[in-house]
């Protein structure tokens, strides 16, 4: 998200994603119709596991590991030139 958005704007997508994940947490079927028609893996099993990948405890709150691996990745990303030095932090 761009960090030059008006704070509401910001505040609003959060919560509507988090909203949809939790949705997801709550109603693990629901997409698999989805991955079903995107995957190349048709196995259910898998499909499970490509969707748990994707949606887990991370994803509704990255809490201090989270955002320390995401503090590292940057400065990874940084430091080999992928990314622009952050003018601020990334979280607030």
């Amino acid at each position: 998200m761009r960090r030059s958005l008006p704070a509401g704007v910001k505040q609003r997508v959060n919560r509507l994603v988090r909203r949809s994940v939790e949705f997801a947490f709550a109603h693990r079927d629901a997409s698999l119709p989805y991955v079903r028609a995107h995957a190349q893996e048709m196995n259910e099993e898998v499909m499970y596991k490509h969707i748990d990948l994707y949606v887990n405890r991370f994803s509704i709150d990255l809490g201090a590991e989270g955002r320390l691996a995401v503090e590292t990745l940057f400065e990874r990303a940084e430091l080999l030139g992928i990314v622009p030095p952050a003018a601020e932090p990334l979280f607030a």
